[in-house]
């Protein structure tokens, strides 16, 4: 049976490749499919290194089917989630006639106003990612935050924020999905889905810096009432602290992932210590390693990545707003780096007296903070509003067989 309402997703990381397919149901992401697949060497700093690496990974993503479930996907087209690395946001308005003698707003004049805001002139060699409207204003200045369909007006405005990349990592997103034989109708960038997913969340605040902790990459963003305005990235992430465990422990790097993942940073000191691990030291003779071994191991990697954050997210904020509200701005960690027991103690100059919080998705299915990204996809693309294209909803090629 096909379902138009479905949508396809598809997030590509230096660790991952991550599939997911919802739909927006009161308001919230629903999950029928979410998987994801290792992916190594096919990304370098969160650019595509290797499109041939990560096609061979993503194929899997066409067909797929689960007789536990009663579904098969035969999936061609996808949204994508995109980083955002050269992010850069414009605000325009413009307007134009409408076209009906009845002066009624369809959707063939809200296809219209959009494409002006798609010719404005875009500096620095970016292109247009996507377009989303913050307001839909009529001749008599009345103002809708949704496409006013039905409504009488003889013109019609658009403020909207323009959302652009550098033209390159665009085209790189886009064709190497492409060439894996899907069909790209979208692409977001991955601030804007993960502020779309938090905006559901009543408990968070609308206005926060987001800390995206990916494998080898840290995005800082920040996001003004559920919408991002700018940001920052380093080339640090959960992978690095992986590997510096591995590199202190002379342990393999899947069972520095487990020490990492199980322990993590526990200053609480205790008479007896569980040894962790059995290894050999620098000189190459046997040596036990205890959760305080671990522990120096992440302090001396946090006191370089504390530092790094710390000084992207006062530089964010320092062109954002004035001095002194910057250190009330709380911060929402997400990525699967947030997952570390202990991050907390770990970022004193970052949090500061900061409020903040850990965000892990409620979602039933994707319960996973690498999961964010592609949930807020779904979530943006579960409710029309008029934005770059005008007929990129539903997934034509799902379908769910019950026996």
């Amino acid at each position: 049976m096909e379902n138009s309402k479905y949508t396809a997703c598809l997030e590509i990381s230096s660790s991952y490749a991550k599939f997911a397919v919802g739909n927006v149901f009161h308001n919230q992401p629903a999950i029928l499919y979410y998987a994801k697949k290792p992916l190594k060497g096919g990304l370098i700093k969160g650019e595509i290194d290797n499109p041939k690496v990560v096609q061979e990974v993503i194929k899997n993503f066409l067909d797929i089917e689960d007789e536990n479930l009663g579904l098969k996907i035969n999936g061609t087209s996808v949204s994508i989630v995109v980083p955002p690395l050269g992010f850069q946001i414009y605000r325009y308005q413009t307007v134009t006639n409408v076209i009906a003698s009845t002066s009624i707003i369809d959707k063939i004049d809200i296809a219209n106003v959009m494409s002006l805001v798609k010719k404005e002139p875009i500096p620095y060699g970016n292109v247009i990612v996507d377009i989303v409207p913050d307001a839909f204003i009529l001749s008599n200045g009345k103002g809708y935050a949704n496409p006013p369909l039905g409504e009488k007006s003889d013109s019609l405005a658009v403020q909207a924020k323009v959302h652009t990349l550098p033209e390159k990592m665009l085209y790189d997103y886009k064709s190497t999905v492409e060439g894996a034989g899907f069909r790209v109708k979208r692409a977001c960038v991955a601030s804007y889905c993960a502020s779309q997913l938090i905006a559901t969340d009543k408990t968070m605040p609308e206005t926060y810096v987001y800390v995206d902790i990916g494998a080898h990459l840290t995005t800082v963003s920040f996001i003004g009432k559920t919408s991002p305005f700018g940001s920052l990235f380093f080339a640090e992430g959960g992978d690095d602290l992986t590997q510096a465990i591995s590199d202190a422990f002379a342990v393999s790097p899947s069972d520095a992932e487990l020490l990492k993942e199980k322990y993590g940073y526990d200053p609480r000191s205790s008479k007896y210590q569980m040894p962790l691990i059995k290894s050999k030291d620098e000189d190459g003779k046997p040596t036990v390693y205890y959760q305080n071994n671990l522990n120096a191991v992440i302090e001396a990697f946090f006191d370089t990545y504390d530092s790094l954050l710390n000084n992207a997210i006062m530089t964010l904020l320092s062109k954002k707003m004035a001095a002194d509200g910057i250190e009330k701005i709380p911060l929402i960690f997400g990525g699967g780096g947030s997952l570390l027991y202990g991050l907390a103690n770990l970022l004193v100059s970052s949090i500061g007296k900061r409020s903040y919080y850990i965000y892990t998705p409620k979602v039933i299915g994707a319960r996973d903070p690498g999961a964010i990204n592609l949930l807020g996809l779904i979530c943006a693309e579960g409710a029309y509003r008029g934005t770059l294209e005008d007929n990129y909803h539903g997934v034509s090629t799902l379908s769910r067989d019950r026996q």
